[in-house]
């Protein structure tokens, strides 16, 4: 046993050779002598003469080896099992280990004993359940705490369903024995709670409805709920909370809200009578404790240990504010309550209030690190604080008595500054104030009345002058907030717009970095109600402000300038584009502040997009030589790792700035981006650089072909010659389909550009993407490459027939491998715009009725065996067992999915619900030619809808124009814009309809009989539900 100490003692050497020696004498041991390696282990897991961390050692090496060598139940299992008789030793002392005071030794022994449950339980280990029972019941603290965690191990990760419903009584039972003995201390009851609500937890996945189960649910509620109740009356005083009555009410606060939300039937009538009072009650008492120790300057409580009583002071508040929370939102009981006694309300903004002053912690965080403060002003903290969960509270408090709860806080807010009380309150008061106005502009409107606005107005000034940096804070993200809403209502005061002069001001002059990133948050208020003239000379504010903060920026802080830019950007376009307003520079700056960050980099995306949408074709050549040559210089020819993150930004960046250029592209413009772009396709391989690349590249063509055909390299190529050579780069199968997934939308641009051009080679590229097609897997991949043939299908149908028929593949044609791709993935396509194209290739296709389509079968319905029905497929299951199709001809296949698509048009879709195609479902279905049976042999005669397609579309863009514009941004939007993105739907709506009537009109007779035979019942619905259209 010692040789073993000793190689467990060398696996935490500091020195790699020995570390490593042992580990690897260990693994041997496990290959070749596990037994005798088992029952060493478990000896020196159990024995007290050994270190702890050594017996801790031993029982992870312990779970590693039982794992491995103790069942076929687990995956790691290799060679042959145990014996039974060491096992017996291991199921043994484990249960003297949970017998021990170390906690880490308990939790480690609970977790093997879950483990071996999972495989011997109940067969091989029948007298587990009794040896635990046993051990809770005893009188030994530390056995019911090793009792206790073995059962919480076991209902996370042990018992299933049936097991769990079988001793289900016996362990509530023993577990209520023990809340209510006087013998444990409060923190092994406090324990026991907690293993309640990870029992009640597992009621949520076991059939509540079998027998016997209805009573024994009824009888627990009662039961725990009387006890919970009881619990939450224990006074909290100083020598209780010592012991962990703080820990005790966290717990049962906690379980009471897992018990409302697993039994929420049977314990409705026990919330208002017993749950609801008791956490009502203890909060003003845990409040009084927390703001006691964390919202005092002078407390000198030690606040070092993240797992003391002290913080469970902070957690037990934060809990009852969250059940109170749900009750008001969730219980139509307990609003009336709150009805009949007007001052709960009052009490609740009243310690709402005390719970969400800064933590003398947070400030002393924000003080270090302002970028925090920013985060949590974002609200894009992880941490859910007191101060979160009153404002939550406020918030459900203020959907029900938005006008109780808003002149309450007001009310108080007044209070406190008449008496002088601290910047604390009234910082917090505000906060509530402004985190409930903030949500809806038209709150608040009886705070405007005269004298009421007079003193919020002083209120404010007096904040804004505070030398408290958070109070200074607070103030001017609440003016913004007071002015927006101030100004939605119409009152013609100019409050407001004073209030907006001051934080523009104080923007750029104040001392604080926290109090200057405030003033932005409340200058992005004030831009939705300032008029557009009161916010021009916003830009160089903006600007200073930025330029004040840009350095120490971090974390969060770098998206709020970014989107503080964009204001300045809106503003006016054409300044902004100018170098010396330094708007571009610093969106540049703010962006690589952290390049990685996704939502930082989405909102550069953004605000890059609306300065480009916005600059005219006069400005656009401006707007190109302040923005290219920085993000060009900061582009390396061969990004290194380091580099990555940035080069995809200025990758994307410049994307985004050709995307919207004019066409043909300003003057110089390929010769100065191109280079750059083409050597990184080239070399790199990133698949994120390669992607926004090949956009980029693909941008360039579209835009200004000529341009980049005129240019040539130093060697003398081309740039068609250099974009072939990438071309062909990406084609190559040897590069990964996530780096080469927009490589379909070069080849598309190119052929359209220059097809002319190309000669004997467009064959060789179409041909080219046929094959990277034929072993393609991935469905966006896939989808991007089908691309290429969609377009050609639109332009030439037949000439793309007879092309792919000719090219040879390995799996088949050109033409097989294009149609079997394409109509086995059309499902995973996206977009809508590429749906539309692909759609109106696939009518295409079948419109012209090609024999050589006709006879490629690819995939139908899905084939469901009898032995698979009701079986979940896991991924194991599915590799052995491959899903199987219906093999079907191609035109079937194309219109059974061109049915889904029609299915697929909601109800509320213009060409629907305008024209009335819809209007039998609405009127109750009575409409006979709805209801008869689908019988598609009628002669058709076009539809008759009443409107053109013209004026259809001219009725959805006004209707939708209508509902989608915000009053708030009328001078920032842009109608065609808006039309263009939200148009695209309506014409697929439209050409679906199109090729239906056409196939139905002068196919009849053959729609009729593939319908027949190949459409399910499913897709005839579809089709008789919109009969009333296609057939007449």
């Amino acid at each position: 046993m010692d040789q073993i100490a000793d190689l467990l003692n060398g696996t935490q050497s500091s020195e790699q050779s020995v570390r490593t020696a042992a580990e690897q004498r260990i693994g041997e041991l496990q290959s070749s002598y596990a037994s005798d390696l088992t029952g060493f282990l478990i000896g020196i897991g159990a024995s007290s003469d050994y270190s702890l961390p050594l017996r801790q050692s031993a029982l992870l090496v312990l779970k590693h080896t039982i794992l491995r060598k103790w069942s076929l139940q687990f995956e790691e299992f290799t060679g042959e099992p145990l014996p039974q008789r060491v096992k017996a030793q291991v199921r043994s002392q484990l249960f003297i280990i949970l017998r021990s005071s170390e906690r880490r030794l308990q939790a480690l022994a609970a977790n093997l004993v879950s483990k071996i449950s999972s495989a011997d339980f109940p067969d091989e280990w029948p007298e587990l359940f009794d040896n635990l029972i046993g051990l809770m019941r005893s009188n030994d603290p530390g056995c019911v705490q090793g009792a206790l965690a073995i059962l919480k191990e076991l209902l996370d990760d042990g018992f299933t369903f049936d097991q769990f419903a079988t001793i289900a009584s016996p362990v509530f039972d023993t577990l209520y024995r023990l809340a209510v003995s006087d013998d444990l201390s409060i923190l092994v009851r406090a324990e026991v709670v907690d293993t309640v609500s990870v029992a009640l937890d597992f009621f949520n996945q076991v059939d509540k409805g079998m027998n016997g189960m209805d009573s024994f649910i009824e009888n627990s509620v009662n039961k725990w709920s009387e006890i919970f109740a009881q619990t939450m009356t224990i006074e909290n005083s100083d020598s209780a909370r010592s012991e962990g009555l703080f820990v005790l009410k966290h717990n049962t606060v906690k379980a009471i809200q897992r018990l409302e939300s697993t039994f929420s039937s049977q314990s409705q009538k026990f919330v208002a009578s017993r749950l609801f009072p008791a956490v009502w009650n203890d909060w003003p008492s845990s409040a009084s404790a927390y703001i006691s120790i964390f919202a005092n300057p002078d407390s000198d409580e030690d606040l070092s240990d993240p797992e003391g009583s002290a913080q469970y002071v902070k957690l037990l508040p934060l809990e009852e504010m969250e059940f109170i929370r749900l009750c008001i939102h969730e219980k139509k009981d307990i609003r009336q309550i709150f009805k009949e006694t007007p001052t709960m309300l009052e009490k609740i903004v009243d310690l709402a209030i005390s719970m969400s002053q800064i933590s003398v912690d947070n400030e002393d965080d924000y003080k270090d690190d302002p970028n925090a403060f920013i985060t949590e002003e974002m609200s894009l903290s992880t941490k859910y604080t007191c101060r979160t969960a009153a404002s939550d509270l406020i918030l459900e408090a203020s959907d029900f008595w938005s006008d109780g709860v808003i002149m309450t806080l007001t009310n108080m807010l007044i209070s406190f500054v008449d008496r002088h009380v601290g910047t604390r309150l009234v910082e917090s008061c505000i906060f509530l104030l402004e985190t409930v106005l903030v949500q809806d502009r038209s709150l608040g409107t009886h705070l405007f009345s005269t004298s009421m606005l007079d003193k919020i107005t002083q209120i404010i000034h007096s904040g804004i002058s505070s030398e408290d940096t958070f109070l200074r804070s607070r103030s001017f993200i609440f003016a913004g907030t007071f002015g927006r809403n101030l100004k939605s209502a119409n009152t013609g005061s100019n409050i407001a717009d004073e209030l907006y002069d001051i934080a523009l001001q104080s923007a750029c002059d104040d001392s604080g970095y926290i109090v200057r990133a405030s003033c932005l948050m409340s200058i992005q208020r004030f831009a939705a109600a300032i008029t557009r003239f009161r916010h021009r000379p916003t830009q160089t504010a903006i600007v200073q402000s930025v330029n004040s903060l840009i350095a120490d920026a971090a974390d969060d802080t770098p998206s709020l300038l970014v989107d503080t830019l964009e204001i300045a950007i809106k503003i006016n376009p054409d300044l902004a584009i100018l170098p010396e307003t330094q708007i571009i520079q610093l969106l540049f700056l703010s962006a690589a502040k952290d390049a990685s960050n996704i939502q930082l980099t989405s909102d550069t995306f953004e605000a890059f997009e609306t300065l480009a949408e916005f600059t005219d074709q006069v400005h656009y050549q401006k707007l190109c030589e302040t923005a290219i040559p920085p993000l060009i210089q900061g582009l390396s020819a061969t990004p290194t790792d380091d580099e990555l993150a940035n080069a995809v930004l200025i990758v994307n960046l410049l994307a985004i700035l050709v995307d919207h250029a004019p066409s043909p592209l300003p003057d110089g413009l390929v010769a100065y981006i191109f280079p750059r772009t083409a050597n990184i396709l080239m070399v790199s391989d990133d698949n994120q650089l390669l992607q926004y690349g090949s956009e980029l590249l693909a941008h360039i063509i579209e835009h200004d072909p000529e341009q980049l055909r005129n240019w040539s390299d130093a060697c003398g190529k081309s740039g068609i010659e250099v974009v072939l050579t990438i071309v062909a780069r990406l084609l190559n199968p040897v590069i990964d389909e996530s780096c080469a997934m927009c490589i379909g939308e070069v080849v598309s641009v190119v052929v359209d550009k220059y097809g002319r051009d190309l000669g004997e080679l467009l064959g060789q590229l179409l041909s080219a993407t046929a094959q990277r097609l034929d072993a393609a897997t991935n469905p966006l991949f896939i989808q991007n490459l089908i691309l290429v043939f969609a377009h050609m299908t639109n332009i030439d149908v037949e000439g793309v027939i007879n092309f792919l028929s000719e090219v040879e593949l390995e799996n088949g044609t050109g033409l097989v491998t294009v149609i079997r791709a394409w109509l086995d993935n059309f499902d995973a396509f996206r977009g809508y715009k590429e749906i539309q194209l692909n759609i109106s290739a696939l009518a295409s296709l079948y419109l012209l009725h090609d024999s050589r389509v006709e006879e490629i079968l690819v995939r139908g319905d899905l084939i469901v065996e009898e032995a698979t029905k009701g079986v979940i497929i896991t991924r194991s299951r599915a590799k052995n067992q491959p899903l199987k199709y219906s093999m079907i001809p191609a035109h079937a296949k194309i219109i059974k999915l061109l049915i889904k698509e029609l299915g697929a048009i909601p109800s509320d879709s213009n060409i629907a619900s305008r024209a009335g195609i819809f209007a039998t479902e609405a009127s109750g279905g009575n409409d006979t030619e709805a209801q008869d049976d689908g019988d598609w042999e009628d002669v058709f005669n076009p539809a008759d809808i009443g409107l053109t397609m013209s004026e259809l579309q001219k009725l959805a863009r006004t209707e939708s124009y209508d509902e989608a514009y915000d009053s708030d941004d009328k001078d920032e939007v842009s109608r065609g814009d808006y039309f263009n993105e939200k148009g695209g739907d309506e014409g697929t709506n439209e050409l679906l309809v199109k090729s239906f009537r056409s196939i139905c009109t002068n196919e009849r007779d053959q729609f009729r009989d593939l319908v027949a035979t190949y459409c399910s019942p499913a897709e005839c619905a579809i089709l008789d539900k919109w009969r009333s259209i296609l057939v007449q």
